[in-house]
């Protein structure tokens, strides 16, 4: 790779950039002093108003600045000693070690994510530049427009000043700048300032205490009502399902509390279904539901359909003991009983 060393612009040039609206070596930047090339640079390290060593004073609104950007949609050059900036005037070549790709704001300083060519990244590990110096194009009342480039420079911009905050990107954050502006609704672009004002907005317009006490009460009396309303509804399903068991003979009359005790809740009941849906039935079918005994109640036992009847009757009340005795041994009960 051919390295080029250029001079630094002539004094004469920043004038007619000046005269053009183009700042120059308006302020720098230090880059990491272990050489390597970060991928974020300080472009400004501070926003507002600012004085440079020659007596200039600039101001620079990053809301602005990152908005045209991303309007503009072209990426800024990193070049060496504002190398883009002279060939305006000079005509020389204006080749680029970088490219700038996206700005945030962290910590009050404008930052820009640079796509390192492999120049810029030799140049960088060698530490023959230490420091970012941008250019921009300002208004009458020296109110920064637009960002035109970044240039690698060698001496600081302002005279007997420490080396400004570093280029090196921060620890990650949680949230960044333009996640907070996006989550209040606002552009990406947007500043802190901006940001806070519109959550001090939102904040003004909150609900009262006693608007949000009033809607937990109501909150709480609904799920209250809601409760009960289940509760209702499950006790009619309990009841009906407890008395077709009865009635299929699936569970005995001493069985019915422990049953309706486990349908307390909706897994419960949904258990005690599938339970009884898998059951048989303790006794077959006499086919004497909803009849009369022939005879009536006063029939003889002999009679074998008032006999089954009885023998019936027999088991459950042995069922209810805690007994259970076979039709056979009921039937031989309910005869001796009646002999």
């Amino acid at each position: 790779m051919t390295k080029r060393n250029q001079a630094p612009i002539p004094t004469s040039i920043i004038a007619e950039a000046d005269a053009a609206g183009v700042a120059l070596h308006a302020l720098t930047a230090a880059l990491p002093k272990q050489g390597e090339a970060p991928e974020w640079i300080t472009i400004f390290p501070q926003l507002g108003r600012f004085k440079t060593r020659d007596g200039r004073t600039f101001t620079v609104d990053a809301a602005t600045l990152m908005a045209v950007f991303v309007e503009d949609g072209i990426d800024l050059p990193v070049d060496i000693n504002h190398a883009t900036d002279g060939a305006q005037f000079l005509g020389t070549r204006s080749d680029a070690v970088g490219w700038i790709v996206e700005l945030r704001i962290v910590d009050g300083a404008l930052q820009g994510r640079v796509d390192w060519l492999d120049e810029g990244r030799e140049l960088l590990s060698s530490r023959k530049y230490r420091y970012i110096s941008p250019s921009f194009y300002r208004d009458d009342e020296n109110n920064a427009t637009r960002l035109k480039a970044a240039a690698l420079v060698t001496a600081p911009a302002i005279a007997r000043q420490p080396a400004l905050a570093s280029a090196s990107s921060p620890e990650p954050s949680e949230f960044s700048m333009k996640s907070i502006a996006a989550a209040l609704g606002l552009n990406e672009g947007a500043d802190e300032a901006s940001c806070l004002s519109a959550l001090n907005s939102r904040l003004t317009g909150s609900v009262s205490k006693e608007i949000h006490e009033q809607a937990l009460t109501q909150l709480s009396a609904a799920t209250t009502e809601l409760a009960g309303i289940k509760d209702k509804v499950r006790a009619g399903k309990v009841e009906s399902l407890i008395s077709e068991a009865l009635s299929a003979k699936k569970i005995t009359p001493a069985e019915k509390d422990h049953f309706v005790a486990l349908c307390a809740s909706d897994e419960g009941l949904a258990s005690v279904e599938k339970l009884f849906a898998a059951k048989t039935p303790l006794l077959p079918a006499s086919g004497l539901d909803d009849k009369d005994p022939p005879g009536g109640s006063d029939a003889d036992a002999s009679d074998p359909v008032k006999l089954a009847e009885l023998a019936a009757e027999m088991q459950d009340k042995e069922a209810l003991a805690g007994r259970r005795i076979s039709m056979a041994e009921a039937m031989t009960r309910v005869l001796s009983k009646n002999a």
